[in-house]
């Protein structure tokens, strides 16, 4: 009986054409509820790639002056580094130290940031990609006649604290940074990459697009503006512009 009188009202709805009128209107309900829910996803997305571009932006805004300057004229000054490289631990794991040239990133830098890290417990390797001097190799003073054959990571005398010299890529005859980054993670908390002649180097791409975060150590303003906006295109983000003095710092 129930069904009898649902069919007939059916068929009086379709006559005075209300039951097309119903479909209809239920499809567009449909597709109001789908466009209201992309819409919401494309503002979201949106709110967050506005956002990330604002965070770098600002970053880049106060390169040569505030909370994002660190001058370096003492110890302290490592451990500010040092801090500021494990409160962003958590995001970004592969840092990298870039210049223009030896006289802007002494060794000193890299070599004591990665020594403090590992005096906190963090498992560090220390990459350098100064194929001209192999300056963090000479400062930690490795000794390369006890290498293989085969290219590894150095164990330094400071635990938690390894090596990738130089001359291993040399010796590889590639700059495979990339794959030495992917399967250091999984090792170590921390990577490090010291990289003084970025601007110059050929391979300058495939090093950013290694890092994760990078600071920059710089003697001036347009230094600066020079690497920021060369690191720039890539997702490695300017954590921090490292001021060198003019000073006796070993290069």
């Amino acid at each position: 009986m129930l069904y009898a009188n649902r069919s007939a009202m059916h068929n009086i709805l379709n006559k005075m054409g209300l039951l097309k009128l119903e479909i209809f209107q239920s499809q567009w309900f449909i597709f109001g509820i789908a466009g209201g829910a992309i819409a919401i996803v494309v503002f979201v997305l949106a709110l967050i790639l506005l956002k990330r571009r604002k965070s770098k932006k600002a970053i880049s805004s106060n390169l040569t002056h505030g909370k994002d300057t660190l001058d370096i004229r003492s110890e302290e000054d490592y451990e500010l580094i040092t801090g500021r490289i494990v409160r962003v631990g958590k995001k970004y794991k592969s840092i990298l130290f870039a210049s223009v040239g030896p006289a802007s990133l002494p060794v000193t830098i890299p070599v004591k940031v990665a020594i403090g890290l590992a005096k906190n417990k963090k498992r560090c390797l220390l990459i350098d990609l100064d194929l001209r001097r192999d300056a963090i190799a000479k400062a930690l003073d490795l000794d390369n006649n006890k290498e293989g054959l085969q290219p590894k990571v150095l164990r330094t005398e400071f635990e938690n604290l390894w090596v990738w010299p130089g001359h291993h890529f040399i010796q590889l005859k590639q700059m495979n940074i990339q794959e030495i980054v992917q399967k250091a993670s999984d090792r170590f908390d921390f990577i490090l990459m010291n990289a003084p002649y970025l601007v110059s180097s050929p391979d300058r791409m495939q090093i950013i697009s290694a890092a994760q975060a990078a600071f920059i150590c710089t003697k001036s303003s347009s230094e600066a503006a020079r690497l920021a906006e060369l690191i720039k295109p890539s997702d490695c983000v300017v954590i921090g512009n490292i001021q060198v003095p003019h000073s006796n710092l070993r290069q």
